[in-house]
């Protein structure tokens, strides 16, 4: 119990300094007025998720603790409904922080940039970057999904079945998913409780972003907008395929090693990297969201040759 309760204390200790690091610059430069126009609002956003989240945390906690206990009360173990919960709020937290970062480093003149791209670009290539930048978006909640079925398998510590990989054992599907919904559970205890379940959903969302995040790679750098990315979208590309695959072949490394708890802690901090790298690609192409398009399209005029797009896109946004 020392051991825990020692990792529980650091873990909140180190959740209030974080509070302490971003409110005091942020009090700091309010009263020197230095908060860039329209950023205050995010600003109070970033504070009340980041007071959510010590809420929800100890809404965790509780359920390991007296009457909310689980079943097993030898071990002493959250919900992973809650666990989930909790870090669901983290990674939707980290990712607003990152995007206003992205923001602010790409100020003072960042819509006058946006709109000089996206004016520079065909009219034949607005269709092919939107479907680029809406798949960058669905593989990023794609990751998002990964990560909450990733905490539910550390939930109900899944991790330490089913320890062989591309198979479950002997089976694509273990028959205990078939018995699990044979047994008449509701469908949320099923997806969230059901060791069987749990990993199987984890294996098939982890292998799903993997495979989206190659295809987008591809899909964007050797398709038909390879010659309309800026530099930024490209970087942005090259990481999500690369860190999504990555990802992937250490959660099947972490598997088939038993779960060991530097593997385990190091697969988390992996869907950190992809989660980053999707943000960061949602980021760079923002010349590319339809209502930014439809106010340049009239002004865009005929279209230009791919090389002086390249090199106007690289110069605006050097």
């Amino acid at each position: 119990f020392q051991f825990i309760y020692a990792w529980e204390y650091g873990h909140r200790m180190l959740g209030r300094c974080v509070g302490v690091a971003f409110c005091v610059p942020w009090l700091y430069f309010s009263l020197r007025k230095r908060i860039p126009p329209g950023f205050q609002p995010r600003m109070v956003g970033l504070v009340t998720m980041g007071a959510s989240q010590g809420l929800v945390g100890w809404w965790m906690v509780k359920s390991g603790l007296g009457n909310d206990r689980r079943e097993d009360t030898n071990q002493i173990r959250v919900k992973p409904v809650r666990l989930a919960t909790h870090l669901t709020l983290a990674f939707a937290t980290y990712g607003a922080l990152l995007w206003t970062g992205l923001d602010v480093l790409g100020l003072p003149q960042t819509t006058s940039k946006l709109k000089e791209v996206a004016q520079s670009l065909p009219k034949s290539a607005l269709p092919k970057l939107n479907r680029l930048r809406l798949g960058s978006v669905a593989m990023t909640g794609c990751t998002l999904i990964t990560v909450v079925s990733g905490a539910m398998v550390a939930g109900n510590d899944a991790g330490r079945a089913f320890n062989t990989f591309p198979k479950m054992g002997d089976d694509w599907i273990p028959q205990d998913v078939f018995d699990t919904y044979a047994r008449s559970l509701p469908w949320y205890r099923t997806i969230s409780e059901d060791t069987a379940t749990v990993q199987f959903h984890h294996r098939i969302l982890g292998m799903t972003t993997a495979a989206a995040g190659l295809a987008l790679m591809g899909f964007g750098t050797g398709g038909a907008c390879r010659a309309f990315l800026t530099p930024q979208a490209r970087r942005g590309l090259y990481a999500v395929g690369i860190t999504s695959f990555g990802q992937m072949s250490l959660g099947v490394i972490t598997l088939l090693n038993y779960v060991p708890i530097s593997l385990a802690a190091l697969h988390q901090l992996g869907s950190v990297v992809v989660f980053t790298s999707g943000i960061y690609l949602v980021h760079a192409l923002r010349y590319a969201r339809p209502a930014l398009l439809a106010r340049t399209a009239s002004a865009a005029g005929a279209a230009k040759a791919p090389t002086a797009v390249v090199s106007s896109a690289k110069v605006i946004l050097k």
